[in-house]
């Protein structure tokens, strides 16, 4: 949810932003002094505004995707959808047991994006949610095994045009083990064979 709120006195005006995420950005919106006393304004900086006491957060998500990672990647049955704060990353889980209904089968993850250049993006995520047999969803993974948390953090390096390497910096357990690639938009034939079946 975003709220927006404005605090005015005499001469400055700024504004505070809540992200999604509950992250807080202060942003400085015209903050104006009146130097002249004939009603004209010169602008000041940011920098001349009081600090402003921040909301307590647990998620560090504030960087910015490049535009060759924005975009939609897949490999074999999962999904990553990336926008240049956020991304969406959607896994289909062993179907037999889904079902069976003894476990979910897919697993959605949202992330924010933490930091990233022309050639890295490090994603944490934010929330976690699981797909029942039933096609309702719940927050608790309903397999009693490891589980991705908030908090759980990966690496993409771009490779080539369209493709993508996966590093796991902390957390998901269910992406241990190997190079792990995501192809996308102009990826070539031969990168393609490296996303899965």
């Amino acid at each position: 949810m975003t709220a927006h709120a404005s605090v005015a006195k005499p001469g400055l005006v700024c504004r505070l932003l809540t992200a999604i995420a509950g992250i807080v950005t202060v942003a400085a919106a015209g903050c104006a002094t009146n130097t002249s006393g004939t009603g004209a304004s010169s602008t000041t900086g940011a920098s001349s505004s009081p600090a402003v006491p921040s909301a307590t957060s647990t998620a560090s998500a504030s960087g910015t995707a490049s535009a060759r990672f924005v975009g939609h990647w897949q490999r074999h049955v999962s999904t990553l959808d990336i926008t240049a704060t956020t991304a969406t990353l959607f896994a289909g889980l062993d179907m037999g047991p889904c079902s069976r209904g003894q476990a979910a089968c897919s697993e959605t993850d949202t992330l924010g994006v933490v930091s990233g250049d022309e050639t890295q993006l490090t994603l944490t995520v934010t929330a976690v949610s699981y797909g029942l047999k039933n096609g309702q969803t719940t927050p608790a993974n309903p397999n009693p095994g490891p589980s991705t948390a908030v908090g759980d953090s990966l690496q993409l390096v771009s490779q080539a045009p369209g493709l993508l390497k996966q590093t796991v910096l902390n957390g998901f357990p269910g992406w241990q083990g190997g190079d792990l690639f995501w192809c996308g938009v102009g990826i070539s034939p031969r990168d393609q064979q490296r996303c899965g079946a």
